[in-house]
């Protein structure tokens, strides 16, 4: 099933811009905070590192639009992780209260839902097309 049949449309002018700023503040915040875990992690390895960098692909996936639902469903997922046990990643700087962290969850599953916008490599590998016909029919 094709993100076409997802989103009822790409949205285009004020709408798009608003999701293209919601898109660049939740993939910059989870971007941001994966490299300040990465950075704080002086080159060991283990499970935080590894989920940070994970978060960081996501977050980049997330800011150019590209499969934005299933971005959104991991970014949430990670949220809704460090909500339930904040001690799984050792430096929080951008999610250290609650309410920072709900912000983030509702942003992520709000973009699942209103999908990525006119603006998003989404749009241009899903969206609308126009079928241009010759005159003979084919």
């Amino acid at each position: 099933m094709g993100l076409q049949r997802t989103f009822p449309g790409f949205p285009t002018g004020y709408p798009g811009l608003a999701l293209l700023f919601l898109r660049l503040v939740a993939g910059g915040a989870a971007t941001l905070q994966a490299w300040i875990i990465v950075a704080a992690s002086h080159g060991a390895v283990n499970t935080s590192v590894a989920a940070a960098l994970l978060a960081a692909v996501t977050g980049l996936a997330f800011i150019i639009g590209l499969m934005t639902p299933i971005a959104g469903a991991v970014l949430s997922a990670g949220g809704l992780l460090l909500s339930v046990d904040s001690n799984v990643f050792g430096h929080l700087l951008l999610f250290e209260s609650g309410m920072a962290r709900l912000d983030f969850i509702v942003m992520s599953a709000a973009l699942i839902s209103l999908g990525p916008g006119a603006f998003s490599l989404d749009a241009r590998l899903y969206g609308r097309r126009d079928i241009k016909l010759n005159g003979n029919g084919s």
